[in-house]
């Protein structure tokens, strides 16, 4: 029979612990509240990918590599509402030459499952808004601005209602496909299957694409024009979770 002393028990407690706790790296740990779309301050992505544009000085295409951070400044519950306040969500890469500025967008999530995302000039007015108890968040909540409506489903189409009787899917958010998907060469994510949903809106003029996954977010973003040059396309490379107040 071992015996332990005090000191010995320590040791091992301690060791058990770093051993659990080693485990759990990648593995991070996901709150209720995020358990759909990470929103804790601090949260952030971090996208490789390519951004091609056209040189109208040299007349040519130009391709250029890119490493872009998104992450969530700053966050609130007010009833059955959460917003938070993003810089440098995927969008920001659109008709860039692949350095544009991080610029702050507004993301809120509504109890019903519709992720609202407001960007450009808005957004000051909006967040001021949602931090204002005494003003209705109806005056924010635009239907154009929904981009992920859960839970998702292979077909499933959601955008503005008359655009829904179209038969083409046009100018509607899809969902194209479900995959099971490793994410294993994504850092701070722990190896092991994930539903993933690719995410098509279509229009004449250009077409949007993401794929979403449960608790982590978007892990790919891409935005293609179909006349003059401007693509952009990145994934997923880092994920780090925030921590929520």
């Amino acid at each position: 029979m071992i015996r332990t002393t005090p000191i010995l028990h320590a040791i091992m407690l301690i060791a058990l612990v770093s051993i659990f706790s080693f485990a759990g790296l990648g593995q991070q740990t996901i709150s209720k509240s995020d358990a759909s779309f990470p929103l804790a301050p601090g949260t952030c992505w971090i996208y490789q990918g390519v951004v091609r544009w056209y040189n109208v000085k040299t007349q040519a295409e130009v391709e250029t590599d890119i490493t872009w951070k998104m992450e969530v400044e700053k966050s609130l519950q007010r009833d059955d509402v959460r917003a938070a306040l993003v810089s440098g969500f995927p969008s920001d890469l659109d008709w860039s030459d692949g350095h544009p500025k991080r610029r702050d967008s507004l993301i809120i999530q509504s109890d019903n499952g519709k992720f609202y995302l407001i960007a450009s000039d808005e957004v000051e007015k909006a967040w001021k808004t949602v931090q204002d108890p005494s003003v209705s968040l109806g005056t924010v909540l635009d239907i154009d601005d929904v981009f992920l409506d859960l839970p998702l489903t292979q077909g499933k189409k959601f955008c503005d209602p008359e655009q829904m009787e179209r038969e083409d899917s046009g100018y509607c958010w899809v969902v194209e496909s479900v995959d099971q998907l490793s994410l294993k060469d994504v850092k701070g994510i722990a190896p092991g299957s994930r539903t993933g949903y690719s995410v098509k809106y279509q229009t004449n003029p250009d077409d949007t694409e993401f794929t979403y996954v449960p608790g982590v977010g978007l892990v790919t973003y891409g935005y293609h024009h179909h006349g003059s040059i401007a693509d952009t396309e990145i994934h997923l490379v880092e994920f780090h979770l925030g921590t929520n107040p």
